[in-house]
């Protein structure tokens, strides 16, 4: 018998795919009936949790006490699943880049998938089918729990310091990204994106490629392979996005897909919604909806993609324990004023000395004085650097909702 802890869309898939072949399942949440487990948690054979459930629950606890194996909803899809997978994870650029190899290999093949943390929990895809290729985006919290998980192409794209109120330490941090490519074997690939420690020490069998030796990037061109890509056909906004495309590229040529096919991909791909996306262009402003940056490492992304003093900035949010004095002095160079929100409001505001900040108690306030302040030239941009949970449901809630007020404040809804 399986106990499924957390019922969000990742746990209802994980029930569903166990009961289609024909297992016994008990299932609760936190938020219904938060004691259920303790009743019936000497009774099973598995515990499998959602990513929402950290190691501080006292039902992880117990299991492992027990010697009650745990599992994630990855792990336990990836057992039932008899196709290839390619692991995409990193501290930033995830989405993309997963979208990016999902639209590269599903051109040529019809049976690529794609799931994971991009939304699509990977136990929906195998209740379907269990053959063919998915593309999975893989969070830390995923790879806390994976046991067998062996990807046959693997991506690490960076690594900074993310999400302490989960994990209980840095290094819990990293080592739960390592176990996404600790059972990989010498015939299968591990793309390195980026040249930090943490990634080259990376224990995996794998074949490494590095992407700084192998990739080429001049004024006019982005190169790797037989594939070069003109910069200026390129719509994906974003110095780091060049990375992320030529990562996508390289899985996908070890992946035998043609260069043409890659070529078109990528000149047609203008980005995912909460990612740079432009949302308002009126009267010489610009106005870009980066909700789903969630993180410093990401903030920094956002403001080396504009120009030095013409950003009016919106961030804040849910405090994860990241240092925002990281970016003071690239803050201090792109932006005009800072408009913060949400419980980092103070904190950001403290780390920045020299940049011209304001706490405001809303998201609406915000945007309409970053809208009162802006001036034809300058850039309103929205990258929260922090988590959205104490203001909004998600990343996408939150985005959603800057779009919304982007609108009403600048009379587009008239």
């Amino acid at each position: 018998m399986y106990l499924v802890w957390g019922l969000g869309r990742s746990g209802l898939a994980a029930v569903e795919l166990l009961r289609s072949k024909g297992y016994e399942v008990v299932a609760g949440d936190d938020t219904k009936n938060p004691e259920l487990w303790r009743g019936v948690l000497k009774e099973v054979e598995c515990v499998v949790l959602s990513p929402g459930v950290p190691p501080s629950h006292p039902l992880w606890r117990e299991a492992e006490k027990l010697g009650i194996e745990l599992i994630g909803e990855t792990e336990l899809a990836y057992r039932l699943f008899n196709g290839k997978v390619v692991a995409v994870t990193g501290t930033d650029g995830k989405t993309t880049t997963t979208e990016l190899i999902y639209r590269m290999l599903r051109k040529e093949n019809p049976k690529v998938h794609k799931a994971g943390n991009i939304g699509i929990p990977f136990s929906e895809i195998v209740r379907k089918s269990t053959e063919g290729v998915t593309v999975l985006e893989v969070s830390s919290f995923q790879g806390k729990t994976l046991k067998s998980f062996r990807p046959h192409v693997g991506v690490f794209l960076n690594f900074s310091v993310d999400h302490l109120d989960w994990h209980p330490s840095v290094e819990d941090y990293l080592k739960s990204k390592y176990r996404i490519f600790a059972n990989q074997m010498e015939e299968d690939l591990l793309v390195l994106a980026n040249n930090q420690m943490e990634l080259l020490q990376t224990p995996s069998r794998a074949r490494k490629l590095l992407l700084w030796k192998e990739a080429e990037i001049t004024a006019k061109t982005l190169s790797i392979g037989d594939v070069s890509l003109n910069l200026k056909d390129i719509k994906l906004k974003g110095k780091h996005n060049l990375k992320n495309i030529l990562t996508a590229v390289a899985v996908a040529l070890e992946m035998d897909i043609p260069p043409g096919t890659i070529e078109e991909v990528v000149y047609s791909f203008e980005g995912l919604p909460h990612r740079l996306e432009l949302v308002a262009e009126e009267g010489g402003l610009r106005v870009y909806n980066d909700s789903k940056s969630t993180t410093v490492n990401s903030l920094r992304a956002a403001l080396e993609s504009f120009e030095d003093g013409r950003v009016v900035l919106v961030a804040g949010g849910k405090d994860k324990g990241d240092d925002f004095s990281l970016v003071r002095e690239l803050a201090k160079r792109k932006v005009k004023k800072a408009f913060l929100i949400g419980e980092t409001a103070e904190k950001i505001a403290d780390s920045w000395k020299g940049v011209d900040c304001e706490p405001c108690r809303s998201l609406e306030e915000a945007v309409n004085k970053a809208v009162s302040s802006a001036e034809t030239g300058d850039c309103i941009l929205f990258s929260p650097a922090c988590s959205s949970f104490d203001m909004f449901r998600n990343y996408a809630d939150r985005g959603e909702r800057f779009k919304r007020l982007v609108s009403s404040a600048l009379g587009l809804n008239d």
